[in-house]
């Protein structure tokens, strides 16, 4: 399959090398926007096309288009890739406004759509944005975020057991990959490789992920990439509505309810509009192929809620959510010494009771988050726009080891972040070829820690101003922008020698830049670059960590003298899309002087529970190089055929070997088949899946507790279908994962030196929708 991805690549970039140009020509101009018909947002990179011409032109960043046309009867056809085309007639005799509202196609090409530009408030247009919605999102549901995402390309997760993952983008993680929820940047412990986010999957109507630095937007810390959890634009239609989402799983018995109901006023209360979402969740102990992973269950519990009021040319929303969730650690990873480490490795299954049980003993962790967010907009008739909002987040970790022999039932680590950030971002008129932004962020937070000491507390304040300003003229867009940050940090730890409070304080200023162009060569072909300069400064954690971290079974050393890290980036993507080929080539090279990272001593130390695995956190510079691919093939209306592959190196400049906890090259191949209607079911679709991921053989000589465990391959099945229930429907899906119940051990899984991964999984979801 990798070999049939190459050579279809190489087929229709051949295939391109004659493509005709397309040359407007007329004496009137036809101009207007075009949209999504359900939520009314708009659809950037649309092609509207002159029946019988070659003359077609694509919308810009807001959905907008101009071409000029000759006199006379026209026959136009609007296309946009996952959506039903539009055609339509028209007599030209002056300047003519037209907009066109298209519907997502039922057999979309695919639903992880790639968009060369995107709306100016979300992000830079020059960079790759990758969309997971519609069914292929449903199929994730029950799944927690960083798994949601790892059917994109360049996209995996850090993993912690069974239960705790976070998303990777192109090999970095933690604080280098920013996640916004609903517009709300997150601010919790995301240090940690098990500090998994804090975010219900199920409020997202789409998940956005942006690959490479992106600090000028969103801030410094996004040097790896953004993800943006968007929920559905509430409604403006006087009425109530909403759906029901039920998922049951064979491993670990999970099962999990979501329900969300929302609607709008009319009358007296037009314009006012609101959302209730709830979601629960309890799962087991895991079951790998040969075994049951021990006290790895999990509970979760999740309320959302939003009021949303537009008036004309101004709006107030308003959201609160709870995330709430307690999960196990898995019993099997404590160790006693050296020795029995190193046993534990070479044993084929855990030294742990092998049952089924809901129940959650020490050790665990429990985690809340608290968002409440606050926005308003003000629209001004010389097409500006202002937004400013306020956002109070409120993280509380606690992390239970084994219950020690005084019986004390406090939390071994208890840790309290709060956060309030400010952004105000101005969007300024359209002039002529040019439009762009220019905002203010600020951030103030604080820490409190409980019971045993394993980062102080400490104050952390930061403000940053930015600006983005685009050129676009027919084919061509162009973009820069510049962002300038100051950080200041300042702890507060106990001197064990002295017994006075010490109170280093650092202070970081830091500017970051973007340029970038994009150039549509057809309708069908798209070429972009972009280059970004982005910063990270060290965490608490990075810096004055000292302590036993309980879920990792590991003692954590930080480095008070770290730098900031600096990362020069490097994006090339190559676009071609048609009604049956859809291919997407990027590549990358990010190159990173004092890359922070957890490096593992291979000695392991006594603490008053046992022994624990050393790691000190360190500086190397490093760069990251490789290659996304992503070619969708449509040889029928029926059928889809998909290859996603991975490609990754990561060295180490300063120790001239390897960077340690790389992700693996990954291949993900599948075929669908559209079975329409029978027997009373509609929207049925069958498809099989191929996931292989190679053995990470590019690791430093002697920096692991353990070797790289081997590659392995791993087949999924899906069928999905809908039904009619009078006047309703219902989506039903059942899919297999890891359907031959392969043995394996993932790379970055932290607990891979003592279990293997989980084994075969049947899950049956049911989508309801409902009017009121």
């Amino acid at each position: 399959m990798r070999l049939t991805s190459l050579n279809l690549l190489l087929t229709f970039l051949s295939v391109l090398a004659w493509a005709p140009d397309l040359r407007a020509q007329g004496s009137f101009t036809l101009s207007g926007q075009i949209y999504d018909a359900n939520t009314h947002e708009a659809l950037p990179g649309a092609a509207l096309l002159i029946k019988g011409t070659s003359t077609g032109v694509n919308s810009d960043n807001r959905g907008s288009f101009s071409i000029e046309v000759k006199s006379g009867k026209i026959k136009i056809s609007c296309e946009f890739v996952g959506y039903d085309s539009v055609d339509t007639t028209l007599t030209i005799s002056a300047n003519t406004t037209l907009n066109f509202m298209l519907r997502q196609n039922s057999q979309q090409l695919q639903e992880v759509r790639i968009r060369g530009n995107a709306e100016i408030h979300k992000e830079i247009a020059t960079q790759n944005l990758t969309i997971l919605q519609g069914a292929d999102l449903d199929r994730t549901r029950g799944l927690s975020l960083g798994e949601s995402l790892k059917s994109i390309t360049g996209v995996t997760t850090f993993q912690t057991g069974p239960s705790i993952s976070k998303p990777i983008i192109h090999g970095m993680y933690s604080n280098r990959i920013l996640i916004l929820n609903n517009g709300v940047r997150l601010e919790a412990q995301q240090w940690g490789s098990e500090h998994a986010p804090e975010i219900d999957p199920f409020i997202a109507n789409k998940l956005e992920v942006i690959k490479g630095a992106a600090g000028i937007r969103y801030g410094s810390d996004a040097i790896g990439g953004v993800i943006l959890v968007e929920p559905k634009e509430l409604p403006n239609n006087p009425g109530m509505n909403g759906e029901v989402n039920i998922i049951g799983m064979t491993n670990s018995r999970l099962g999990a309810f979501s329900s969300m109901v929302q609607g709008a006023f009319d009358k007296k209360l037009k314009g006012l509009s609101y959302r209730l979402q709830g979601t629960y969740k309890v799962a087991g102990n895991t079951s790998t192929p040969n075994y049951l992973l021990e006290n790895t269950g999990l509970r979760e519990k999740d309320f959302s809620a939003a009021l949303n009021y537009h008036h004309k040319n101004y709006g107030l929303d308003l959201y609160y959510s709870i995330f709430d969730t307690k999960l196990g650690i898995f019993t099997g990873a404590e160790v006693g010494s050296g020795n029995d480490l190193q046993q534990r490795i070479q044993e084929p299954r855990p030294l742990t009771p092998s049952y089924f049980s809901y129940h959650i003993d020490r050790p665990y962790q429990t985690v809340s988050h608290n968002t409440l967010k606050l926005k308003s907009f003000y629209n001004f008739d010389n097409g500006s726009k202002i937004q400013l909002q306020y956002a109070d987040q409120t993280n509380t970790r606690s992390e239970y080891d084994f219950t020690p022999l005084n019986g004390r039932q406090t939390p071994e680590l208890y840790l309290q972040i709060k956060s309030q950030t400010l952004d105000i971002n101005y969007s300024h008129k359209q002039l002529g070829d040019f439009s762009g932004s220019f905002g203010l962020n600020g951030l103030t937070q604080g820490n409190v820690r409980k019971y045993e000491y394993l980062i102080p507390n400490f104050r952390n304040y930061g403000g940053g101003a930015y600006f983005i300003e685009k050129y676009s003229h027919k084919n061509l867009l162009l973009e820069a922008g510049l962002r300038y940050d100051y950080r200041w940090l300042r702890a507060y730890m106990l001197n064990d020698n002295t017994a006075l409070i010490e109170t280093p304080t650092t202070h970081y200023q830091a500017s970051s830049s973007t340029l970038g162009a994009l150039y549509n060569f057809t309708t069908q072909l798209k070429l972009g670059a972009n280059f970004s300069s982005a910063f990270r400064v060290p965490t608490v954690n990075e810096l004055y960590s000292n302590g036993v971290h309980q879920s990792l079974v590991s003692f954590e050393k930080g480095d008070p003298n770290l730098k900031t890290e600096r990362a020069n980036n490097v994006n090339v993507n190559l676009t071609y899309a048609t009604s049956r080929v859809l291919i997407d080539l990027q590549g990358y090279y990010n190159n990173i002087s004092n890359f922070i990272f957890s490096n593992p001593s291979n000695q392991i130390t006594r603490t008053p529970r046992g022994q624990a695995l050393v790691f000190n956190y360190t500086q190397a510079n490093v760069f990251f190089k490789g290659i996304d691919l992503g070619i969708t093939f449509k040889p029928a209306d029926s059928i889809d055929i998909n290859s996603k592959t991975s490609l990754i190196y990561a060295w180490n400049k300063t120790i001239h070997d390897y960077l340690i906890y790389t992700p693996a090259n990954r291949f993900q191949n599948s075929v669908s088949y559209h079975l329409g209607s029978f027997a009373g079911l509609k929207n049925i679709l069958i498809s099989a899946e191929d996931i292989f991921v190679g053995k990470q053989t590019h690791v430093p000589a002697g920096q692991d507790y353990a070797p790289a465990p081997g590659g392995y391959n791993l087949v999924n099945t899906h069928l999905g279908f809908r039904i009619s229930l009078r006047n309703n429907f219902a989506d039903i899906d059942l899919s297999v994962n890891n359907l031959t119940n392969k043995t394996y051990r993932d790379y970055l899984d932290r607990f891979r030196y003592f279990t293997d991964e989980p084994g075969r999984n049947f899950a049956l979801r049911l989508r309801l929708p409902f009017r009121i």
